[in-house]
């Protein structure tokens, strides 16, 4: 914490029209970090993905000439704001619509898997007949 502090600090006095336009566009992470959840793999990956779609518009504003002119063009720009904040929304989408999507998943499998073992079952049933399901239950109560 101590050394982003003094990068950002050696940024805000050095290269103040970079840092305008990285402040501005990792607010969504800092959002995360001020309502950080106790899901840390979520936060780094809106930290990742948010400074990955940062960097871009931070190369275009070098580009063009690091000034506040510039920067304020920049911030002004529907599409670059796209740019900047659709990498906090992937994250977001990373972590928190993936798990429900694997649990669906997960979910629909277990579904599968038990048709199959009662389809299996039933064929017992018919193979072995009644007994083999009333000695299956007289084991499973003396266990």
């Amino acid at each position: 914490m101590f050394w982003i502090l003094i990068l950002s600090g050696l940024g805000i006095v050095f290269i103040p029209p970079t840092m305008l336009v990285l402040i501005a566009g990792m607010i969504p992470s800092f959002v995360a970090l001020l309502l950080n959840t106790d899901r840390t793999a979520g936060l780094a990956a809106m930290l990742a993905f948010n400074l990955a779609g940062v960097i871009p518009v931070i190369g275009i504003l070098w580009e063009r000439g690091q000034t506040f002119h510039e920067a304020f063009r920049i911030l002004s720009d529907v599409y670059m704001w796209l740019a900047m904040l659709g990498g906090a929304g992937i994250a977001v989408f990373l972590a928190w619509a993936i798990p429900i999507v694997v649990f669906a998943a997960y979910d629909l499998q277990a579904k599968a898997t038990l048709v199959r073992l009662q389809k299996q079952r039933s064929k017992l049933i018919e193979e072995w007949g009644g007994q083999f399901v009333s000695d299956v239950k007289d084991l499973d109560q003396k266990q």
